[in-house]
């Protein structure tokens, strides 16, 4: 260090001393400028940090776009399915969707990846039948999936124009009546899944039955046995009523007692057996039904809706009919028997069967869809519980989905579908036929003519076998 400036330092301290010794007693504000300047640093320090904590949030709001990847995969691979149906397809007449709109729901949950649309055919029969007709034999692949009437099995089975379903379905005798499978199925193949039909059976007053002592006829001799003792004290009552007049009521109404007196439709070489011995006994029956008075003589003029007319008045015993008054037969509205009746299985005769006939729809593969593996999917949704008693609610019974009317929320639907289950189990199937509108006009006109005498009945029926025989 110099000798300046250590004489400097010198003098600094001389003089501070000095001053020091002459100054009165006072605090150090020094000493507080000090403290204050350190707690500036503090606040510095503490905004700094805080603030650069905030955008650390920005990372989660990166995240949102990965949303739109779920988007864009919904339309990949989007098969559509065609299904032909009249516009009844889209309607319900209960509580619940539509069949269609049913389907779509069901496919939709199980299969995504298809969309099911309809392609809307037309109400009459005919023409529906014709237009499927062209649609196939063109090899036209616009209908992956078509309703199939009862009456078309034969002619689509034996033309192959249905995809059988057997091998794809195993099990569906698990899930269906035999009884409704076998209305859609030809030559041992199954070609449709039934989903709406009809069947026939017995009504009778529960009331006079009861009050007579009688249990529920199951052969023909003991209906007319129970008609005969319930007249005695009620002679007003008509005892049985069919339809008889020449239209397709009767040709269901002859097939069931064929049946029920041992008769069927073909011998094993596909030749008419309506003429057979218990053919003939089957019409003659029906015939005296007639002529003793168990049934009016206005049998034979009437149709379905004017034969129930007494029952429903609460002026006969039995009505043979189809399934679908058990929907209204307990509306006091509509009906005098509220309460008071019961529908069972038709009676049997000596050596036949008990048997209701039948008809209705079910859904069939087109044998040209471009896409089979999708068409099954569909129609495995078809098959289940789920879609049936969809069907059941949107359109009424019969659906022949096993156990279906023990389902509470068919039951709620329909009180009284429970009685269906035993008629079920009797369903019998129209004569199957390539020509069967033909074959069916030819039984109204035979029959018709043997109920009315203007033929017996072996000439009748023979006639009827060599009309037939002659459509091959």
């Amino acid at each position: 260090m110099s000798s300046k400036r250590t004489a400097g330092w010198l003098v600094l301290t001389v003089v501070a001393a000095i001053l020091v010794g002459c100054a009165a007693p006072a605090p150090a504000p020094i000493t507080v400028e000090k403290i204050v300047q350190q707690t500036v640093v503090v606040e510095k320090q503490a905004t700094v940090i805080v603030e650069k904590e905030v955008p650390a949030t920005v990372v989660v709001e990166k995240e949102v776009p990965a949303t739109v990847v779920v988007e864009k995969e919904v339309p990949v691979d989007k098969k559509t399915v065609i299904l032909s149906y009249n516009r009844f397809f889209n309607m319900s007449f209960g509580d619940g969707p539509s069949p269609l709109e049913a389907i779509r729901q069901a496919v939709a949950a199980k299969y995504p990846e298809i969309d099911v649309q309809i392609n809307l055919a037309p109400d009459n029969m005919s023409q529906w039948h014709d237009a499927m007709a062209i649609w196939i034999t063109a090899k036209d692949n616009t209908i992956d999936l078509f309703g199939m009437d009862t009456p078309w099995v034969s002619e689509f089975g034996a033309a192959e124009w249905a995809v059988p379903l057997n091998e794809h379905f195993p099990d569906i005798a698990d899930k269906f009546e035999q009884a409704g499978l076998d209305l859609f199925s030809y030559d041992g193949k199954l070609l449709a899944i039934p989903f709406w039909t009809a069947t026939s059976g017995l009504y009778y007053r529960t009331d006079l039955l009861e009050e007579a002592g009688y249990e529920p006829p199951k052969t023909w001799d003991e209906l007319t046995e129970i008609v005969e003792a319930i007249q005695k004290e009620n002679p007003d009552l008509t005892g049985y009523l069919w339809a008889g007049a020449k239209e397709e009521s009767l040709t269901m109404v002859w097939s069931e007692f064929l049946y029920a007196f041992g008769g069927k439709y073909w011998e094993d070489d596909g030749a008419c057996a309506f003429n057979s011995p218990e053919g003939v006994k089957a019409v003659e029956y029906m015939k005296s039904t007639i002529d003793s008075g168990l049934s009016p003589k206005e049998t034979t003029a009437w149709n379905n809706d004017e034969a129930r007319t007494r029952f429903v008045e609460g002026k006969a015993i039995f009505l043979r009919g189809p399934h679908d008054y058990i929907t209204w037969l307990n509306d006091p509205a509509k009906s005098s028997v509220v309460d008071k009746w019961a529908f069972m299985p038709n009676p049997a005769g000596e050596g036949g069967i008990q048997a209701g006939s039948s008809g209705g729809f079910g859904l069939a593969i087109q044998p040209y869809t471009d896409d089979l593996e999708a068409a099954l999917k569909v129609m495995d949704v078809v098959t289940s519980e789920e879609v049936q008693k969809a069907f059941a609610i949107a359109w009424g019974p019969v659906q022949y989905y096993k156990d279906l009317y023990e389902i509470p929320e068919v039951k709620n639907a329909y009180p009284e579908a429970y009685r269906l289950g035993p008629v079920l189990e009797t369903s019998l199937a129209r004569p199957q036929h390539p020509n069967y509108a033909q074959v069916s006009t030819i039984i109204q006109d035979e029959v018709h003519a043997a109920l009315t005498g203007v033929k017996p009945v072996q000439q009748a029926l023979d006639d009827a076998c060599s009309q037939i025989d002659a459509l091959k």
